[in-house]
């Protein structure tokens, strides 16, 4: 003979079902990220010339990260700074014509003192690798030969300014903006123009 629940187990039994369908969160249900977004244009390369940059930032490198960085470049410099990049989380990407983004591995910015802002993105590669043809400073001869790229854009408080990177100048440690940066930043040729934040978006 076939046994059958009882009503009142049955009921019990679509009730908690039920309860917990409704208040699970949906399967697919994904919260929109915010990301902040600088645009410039870059300028003064023999390779690279006339493309439209867009980082997006989704976050700022917290403060371990930082000195981690920080300490791995100061301890052996360059080739200990790529590893250490390597491995830090993804703090945004970097767009080009090329079809392939650059993960950003590195994002920090610090108020200056007229009112702008400093910011200073890494990302692990080379501008230029996805293409096969890497962006080379106007004077090659003279600028370093990192794997990675460091950017540093300076905003006046309206948001615009300009933007240098170590295609064209060495990577130092700044131990008062306790950052990696752009050594002789003033010194160094500017590499991206009409630099601009564009203001928090979200990719939903």
């Amino acid at each position: 003979m076939t046994s059958h629940l009882p009503t009142w187990r049955g009921r019990l039994l679509t009730t908690v079902v039920v309860g917990t369908l409704a208040t699970a969160p949906a399967p697919n249900a994904q919260t929109a990220r915010k990301f902040e977004t600088f645009t410039g244009t870059t300028v003064n390369l023999a390779v690279g010339s006339g493309e439209t940059l867009r980082m997006n930032v989704f976050q700022w490198s917290p403060e371990d990260e930082r000195s981690r960085m920080l300490t791995a470049f100061q301890e052996k410099g360059g080739a200990e700074l790529l590893n250490a990049v390597r491995s830090a989380p993804s703090a945004g990407y970097l767009w080009t014509s090329e079809s392939l983004g650059y993960t950003l591995r590195y994002a920090h910015h610090m108020p200056l003192p007229n009112g702008g802002e400093r910011v200073i993105l890494l990302a692990e590669r080379r501008l230029g690798s996805w293409s096969g043809i890497t962006w080379k400073a106007s004077n090659p001869a003279s600028a370093p030969d990192y794997e990675f790229t460091l950017i540093e854009l300076r905003l006046n408080r309206q948001g615009a300014g300009e933007g240098k990177m170590s295609l064209a100048a060495k990577v130092t440690a700044d131990p008062e903006g306790k950052t990696i940066a752009l050594d002789q930043y003033d010194a160094a040729p500017i590499l991206l123009k009409g630099v601009g934040r564009v203001g928090v978006a979200s990719d939903k």
